[in-house]
């Protein structure tokens, strides 16, 4: 890379700054490497498996563990979920493969097709009053039951996933509208050991979206950049747009909500009394808060009404 290449343009929060790319670079990775270290996601010989959509963010996140995990003994794997979105996750996965090939790195893929007998195309035909529960519902919780899968398939002991603060503030907003305590609980940013779960790692968390772009286009990261065809029937979109517009009239704001969402966690978990009784799907055995897990509970939803 040319190492006098001209300063870049960037605002952040409320203030303004002018990087070189090496500058901007070192300035991610800084604070890629500080959120590892902070939450101790990792260990110097960590079996890490990224999930790669073919998006942005998590082909950013790929290529950034791969350059920091090269001065560890650590090892990488990428698992990919097909959602069965036609012209959307073909591309994705066509990028996907091509950066395996290019970074030397065991791929797994996995489709809900072969997972669950559904793709997200056939689900988004069926009417709405049928199926209950939005398409992004079905997708969400189907990917992350095939994200494990994979991981557990991989033998990884971390599934590293690009989730950026405005995904995080988002998530965490969500749950209190919905009123889910418990499921905003388990938003714990280090990774906890469960029997057939792969902890999860988050080294975005820190990071707004608009700065894991750019250290995409200005490293000339491959990426899908065609966004998905259903992503605005979910919840997520209207609280995602609403989140922009506070971020830009009100600059740490979703670092406020990251913050609370992280003290909130810390309080309620030291009084909550864990339970060493762990409910396991009857399906696939993965733990699950009933009998049968969500993923699993949709599948067998859409099966039982004949479609």
């Amino acid at each position: 890379m040319n190492t006098n290449s001209p300063p870049i343009y960037y605002k952040k929060d409320a203030n303004k700054y002018f990087y070189t790319i090496e500058e901007f670079n070192k300035y991610i990775e800084k604070k890629v490497k500080k959120t590892i270290n902070k939450w101790r996601m990792l260990e110097r010989d960590s079996k890490i498996a990224v999930a790669v959509s073919g998006g942005k963010d998590s082909m950013s996140l790929l290529y950034l563990l791969n350059k920091i995990e090269k001065d560890f003994p650590s090892e990488l794997y990428i698992i990919h979920v097909d959602e069965g979105i036609r012209g959307y996750s073909d591309k994705n996965l066509e990028i996907v493969q091509k950066a395996a090939k290019e970074l030397g790195l065991p791929l797994y893929v996995a489709s809900y097709k072969e997972l669950f007998g559904y793709d997200i195309d056939r689900i988004a035909e069926i009417p709405r009053d049928v199926r209950k529960f939005a398409t992004c519902t079905f997708c969400g919780v189907w990917r992350r039951w095939a994200i494990n899968y994979l991981a557990l398939k991989a033998g990884a002991d971390r599934v590293a996933t690009a989730h950026s603060l405005d995904d995080e503030a988002q998530t965490i907003i969500m749950n209190v509208m919905r009123g889910a305590l418990e499921n905003l609980l388990k938003l714990k940013p280090y990774p906890e050991k469960v029997e057939n779960v792969v902890p999860r790692i988050k080294p975005f968390r820190e990071l707004h979206e608009k700065e894991i772009a750019l250290y995409a286009i200005l490293n000339n990261i491959p990426f899908n950049d065609i966004p998905c065809p259903y992503a605005e029937e979910g919840m997520r979109w209207d609280i995602r747009i609403w989140l922009y517009e506070q971020e830009n009239q009100r600059p740490g704001t979703l670092y406020n909500i990251l913050r609370f969402g992280e003290r909130l966690i810390k309080q309620c978990n030291n009084k909550k009394k864990v339970s060493k009784n762990i409910t396991r799907c009857k399906i696939c055995g993965f733990p699950s808060s009933k009998s049968v897990c969500k993923a699993h509970e949709l599948m067998l939803f859409l099966k039982d009404r004949g479609i």
